[in-house]
């Protein structure tokens, strides 16, 4: 009669263990889960305040395209004024090109930087 007891006890303790195993494991995954919702949430954030800067370069895109329109106007004349405010528009323009492409770059450079922290958090779950 010794034998059943133990195989009781030996039951128990089996499914003790299984029960500590499902928890444990439902456990990992609901931080697993949790980590990644805050690695999305941490970097949707970051990658929102990129919106301004984007909303501003196009701003500037527009404004040189007015001074294409300008310069275009101008084109062919032989005013001296005209000449000058063509070639001073120009130099405008320049000035706000470059400060685009740098716009850019900037931002692009900081799209890649957070999408390789968004990667890195959640290379942490695995």
């Amino acid at each position: 009669m010794k034998k059943q007891p133990i195989a009781v006890k030996l039951s128990l303790l089996l499914f003790l263990f299984l029960v500590v195993a499902i928890v444990y494991g439902v456990h990992g995954i609901y931080d697993a889960r949790a980590h990644r919702a805050a690695c999305y949430r941490a970097n949707l954030e970051k990658l929102n305040s990129l919106e301004p800067s984007t909303a501003t370069i196009n701003a500037e895109v527009q404004e040189i395209q007015l001074d294409q329109d300008v310069i275009d106007r101008l084109e062919g004349t032989d005013d001296d004024t005209a000449i000058q405010r063509r070639n001073h528009t120009i130099d405008g323009m320049k000035v706000k090109l470059t400060k685009v492409n740098k716009d850019r770059a900037e931002g692009q450079r900081r799209t890649e930087q957070i999408q390789a922290e968004l990667l890195s958090c959640l290379a942490e779950v695995k």
